[in-house]
């Protein structure tokens, strides 16, 4: 078992804030969330795309009048309530790296530290109209709670960013957006064993592997919020998620699975996610994981069945097949 506190912070517009007192505005509301979060003792904490410069499209700003390093001002200054927190936060920005600019996650570590940076792979015509560059590739990082990846807004547009974020080993990815496209997560979630906690403005919510939607908070169902001042809000999305979590094929685990859960009986949860041929099985106990059961049992997550059988066809095929793959 592995379990994780995660609290997603749906925050929206201070819609009549002054231009110039944007960003500063911004930012205040959420070190103030920040401060709220507190009482959640989290051990993650995500913000909305763009939660730094909200608007600012809106206000005839341009992106590079806006945009702000990493580490730079607003990361020194959130990383002081992370480490007040002990906790991590994912805080989306735009980002200046020179004369570059990318739609970025700051990811900042538990002792206030920003442990790196992810930028989205996907930018729309748009954005790369207005100078924003794509990202190179997922990034995930390894925490104590498990592999940590993230993806933003029209980057789930392209499921081969979830399958390479399967390929990297996450456990939990997180998804900012200031839209409201999450359809692929659910599948994602269940195809590969991750759980996705998706946070826009006005909603968020998590997709967990057995398919199932957990701590939904859409404004939209009279949920309580914090007023922001200025015409801006806030809605909260707490859940505490096990990130020992495996999705394996039903028919390829049958003979191996009534004898893990004999041996583990109390320490694994079997559940029947669906109707794909596949089966979910979770850690609950703190002293047994499922990459031991792996070994003991010999059986295989369904995504390395999956890529075992994507390179069998590469190796065989006399011609390129149209399936995504690692070089």
């Amino acid at each position: 078992m592995r379990e994780a506190r995660v609290l997603l912070i749906a925050q929206n517009d201070p819609v009549e804030v002054e231009d110039e007192d944007r960003i500063e505005t911004n930012l205040s509301n959420s070190l103030a969330l920040l401060d709220e979060a507190k009482a959640y003792d989290p051990d993650f904490v995500c913000f909305p795309e763009f939660i730094l410069q909200l608007r600012f499209d809106h206000d005839g700003l341009a992106r590079e009048d806006v945009a702000q390093p990493i580490p730079g001002p607003a990361t020194d200054a959130v990383g002081e309530k992370a480490a007040e927190l002990e906790s991590y936060v994912l805080f989306p920005m735009i980002e200046r790296d020179g004369d570059d600019l990318y739609n970025a996650i700051a990811f900042v570590g538990p002792d206030g530290e920003v442990i790196g940076t992810s930028h989205k792979l996907v930018p729309t015509i748009g954005e790369m109209e207005d100078g924003t560059k794509p990202g190179e590739d997922v990034v995930v990082w390894e925490t104590e709670f498990g592999r940590v990846g993230s993806l933003i807004c029209w980057d789930s547009r392209y499921p081969e960013l979830g399958v390479r974020l399967a390929q990297k080993g996450a456990d939990l990815v997180f998804f900012p957006t200031t839209g409201s496209a999450h359809l692929p997560f659910r599948t994602w979630a269940s195809y590969y064993g991750y759980h996705v906690a998706y946070c826009d403005k006005n909603d968020a919510k998590v997709f967990t592997p057995t398919g199932d939607v957990i701590a939904h908070n859409d404004d939209g169902f009279a949920n309580p919020s914090i007023d922001l001042g200025d015409g801006g809000e806030a809605h909260l999305s707490f859940s505490i998620v096990n990130t020992d979590v495996g999705v394996y094929g039903d028919s390829q685990t049958m003979g191996a699975m009534s004898d893990i859960l004999d041996e583990y009986a109390g320490s694994l949860v079997f559940h029947e996610a669906n109707r794909e041929g596949t089966v979910v099985l979770e850690s609950v106990d703190d002293s047994v994981t499922l990459a031991d059961v792996e070994n003991e049992f010999g059986v295989e997550p369904m995504f390395d069945l999956e890529e075992r059988t994507r390179r069998h066809v590469l190796d065989i095929a006399d011609r390129t097949p149209l399936l995504p793959h690692d070089d």
